[in-house]
């Protein structure tokens, strides 16, 4: 299955129009053509997209779908632009995709050093969830991946860049704060895991086994908001070693080293997809890292 960016676009301004009408009109297409494009959708994914009515609404199905649309056809409007530009001679653009903590400790250093050596090259940097780095590094969404490696990244080429661990923290506002702080593995399946994204625990199985420790997941893509959550003692989660020690909400978290999955070991750096033919501007920032990080 394939699914069409034209489909997709008819798609989206269905949606952003508020009708199949409206949608062919912006797109100067038939109406017939939008409204075969949609049920073309529908078809493939065999699930319904929109409840028609005097007011459309989305499905659950035509949310997700919604949502993947503004993303693809966004990727597709940038690149198209990166192309007119390097027509014109123009220089080529930085596509960075980096992790929470290494954007509030490192990027702004990084990026106001390459600044100065590249100042004409254009920039777009993204701060993701570990696991949708990977998948945007994957699609070609981002040329580098600078965050945590997984286990398994054959997929890639890697700089590793310095230590880390993460550490499974709780607020003295948790309800069961003092079962945890001794150790009981049992208090933690009354509260959930809030987490920055979720795995695919079919992927990888060891992932599910660590989601049963918890009564749910959340998933909570800004630090900000997850570090507020836990300072509530709404539930726990996986912080950080630096940022333990520098931000100043999680002074009060107390970390769990008494549960035997309390710690995360990983290894911090730079990837991009094998056999990638690199761009200088992602040259470019390779030198500055290893630079920065004394490699």
């Amino acid at each position: 299955m394939r699914l069409e960016n034209s489909e997709l676009r008819a798609f989206r301004a269905v949606i952003e129009e508020g009708g199949f009408r409206r949608a062919a009109d912006a797109l100067h297409i038939s109406q017939s053509a939008v409204s075969q494009a949609v049920a073309g959708l529908e078809f493939k994914l065999e699930a319904p997209l929109v409840q028609r009515g005097k007011e459309l609404r989305l499905t659950d199905v035509g949310r997700r779908l919604f949502d993947h649309a503004v993303d693809v056809l966004l990727d597709e409007q940038q690149t198209l632009e990166d192309i007119v530009q390097l027509k014109q001679g123009k220089t080529e653009t930085l596509s960075l995709a980096l992790s929470a903590s290494v954007n509030r400790f490192d990027a702004p250093a990084l990026i106001s050093a390459y600044y100065k050596e590249n100042p004409h090259t254009r920039m777009k940097v993204a701060e993701m969830p570990s696991r949708s780095i990977i998948s945007a590094v994957l699609s070609g969404n981002a040329e580098l991946g600078l965050g945590p490696f997984q286990k398994d990244m054959v997929a890639f080429e890697t700089l590793p860049l310095y230590g880390d661990s993460r550490h499974l923290v709780v607020s003295p506002r948790h309800p069961q704060y003092a079962e945890m702080i001794n150790g009981d593995e049992g208090a933690l399946k009354l509260t959930p895991l809030i987490a920055s994204a979720l795995d695919n625990p079919e992927l990888r199985p060891s992932i599910q086994r660590l989601r049963d420790q918890f009564s749910t997941v959340w998933e909570v893509s800004s630090l900000p908001l997850r570090i507020h959550m836990v300072e509530e003692g709404m539930g726990v989660t996986f912080i950080d070693r630096k940022l333990l020690e520098e931000h100043p909400s999680c002074a009060n978290f107390r970390i769990m080293d008494d549960v035997s999955f309390g710690r995360i070991d990983k290894q911090v750096g730079l990837y991009f997809r094998v056999g990638k033919n690199l761009s200088g501007s992602a040259k470019n920032f390779i030198v500055l890292c290893r630079r920065y990080w004394k490699l």
